[in-house]
């Protein structure tokens, strides 16, 4: 099933109808824009997923966001950011640390996914609706039912509360959030990069080249 075909469903249109209305506030007071709001199900296939990260709201100040979870378009980058190119740089060797598009992860079947996907400028949270709740809860379900050997990463309380939904055989990743207030209670030691390497190269599928 391809990511349109998932979201013409009849139980997820009425969700995206009532989010659009939620929603209807000036495009310029909105991140990410709104063609990008879907962006991350575009650019990594349904059914090419081997990795799944999920975060909680986009970056709310302007030019950041581009629709991908923790990813990010300007410098400086932000702190979350920075601890996760670190843990990568730990793991699995230098990486380029000053590039914070993650489209270079999305591209490789790694799908990083916002619970809630939208957020207004200088509001974090904003966006937090009921309804985005139940789109995740949908789309984890139907990943872990219609896949094989996915890597779901749970970072922080706020996406483990997503677990339930993750059926079948995956490998489930949880750690602290690797921001400034929590990351060093583990993030670091979890490992979670170098593991989801091996846990694929384990079931015969291509590694994250997450440098």
């Amino acid at each position: 099933m391809t990511f349109k075909e998932f979201l013409s469903q009849k139980d997820m249109v009425s969700l995206l109808e009532t989010i659009e209305q939620k929603t209807l506030i000036k495009d310029k007071d909105v991140f990410p824009p709104k063609h990008l709001r879907y962006v991350a199900l575009e650019m990594t296939p349904l059914d090419q997923i081997k990795v799944v990260i999920l975060g909680q709201d986009p970056y709310h100040g302007a030019g950041q966001a581009n629709g991908l979870a923790f990813s990010c378009l300007k410098t400086p980058l932000p702190p979350s950011l920075k601890n996760i190119f670190k843990a990568v740089e730990m793991q699995c060797g230098d990486v380029d640390g000053d590039n914070g598009d993650l489209t270079r992860w999305a591209t490789q079947g790694v799908l990083l996914w916002n619970v809630y996907l939208s957020v207004q400028q200088g509001t974090p949270l904003s966006h937090a609706f009921e309804e985005y709740e139940q789109l995740t809860k949908a789309l984890i379900t139907y990943i872990s039912t219609h896949q094989k050997h996915v890597v779901f990463m749970l970072w922080g309380k706020f996406a483990q509360s997503f677990e339930t939904y993750i059926q079948g055989q995956h490998l489930i990743l949880k750690t602290v959030h690797p921001s400034p207030l929590s990351v060093y209670r583990g993030f670091y030691e979890a490992s979670v990069f170098l593991k989801a390497n091996e846990y694929l190269l384990k079931h015969h599928r291509k590694e994250i080249d997450w440098t």
